[in-house]
């Protein structure tokens, strides 16, 4: 599936000219729940999926759960590409140690749209007990 839809998008990509790479990015601005605003490639990619979702905050399920917002059930997810860093010694010997880009990997995101606040699950639940008690 993965391999079918990235050649898919690499062939849908390839046909896009700059100009309109930075229209699709720009009438359309997606950031994460830190306000990193994700690259036209990602974003071209999410439109390239579903081109009827206004995207406009997404995260991964984990990274949702991080701040304070759960994904609702049934929610379908969106594909974007991360990098993937390796981490590097120096060459001479020293313990200084960073990180280098080494392949990209491919994460499913959801929008905003698609959570609630956590907080308001576990009032509705506490409801729930209290009905049933």
């Amino acid at each position: 599936m993965f391999k079918e839809l990235k050649s898919e998008f690499f062939e849908f990509f390839k046909s896009l000219t700059p100009d309109q790479i930075s229209e699709l990015s720009g009438s359309m601005p997606v950031h994460n729940p830190s306000g990193h605003q994700i690259s036209d490639y990602n974003t071209a990619f999410l439109k390239f999926q579903d081109a009827e979702m206004n995207y406009t905050v997404i995260a991964g399920y984990k990274q949702w759960q991080k701040f304070g917002r759960g994904v609702r059930k049934g929610s379908k997810g969106h594909w974007i590409f991360i990098p993937a860093m390796k981490k590097v010694t120096s060459e001479d010997g020293s313990s200084s140690k960073s990180e280098e880009f080494d392949r990209f990997l491919m994460a499913k995101v959801f929008d905003v749209t698609q959570t609630f606040e956590i907080k308001e699950r576990k009032e509705k639940e506490e409801e729930v007990l209290a009905e049933a008690a």
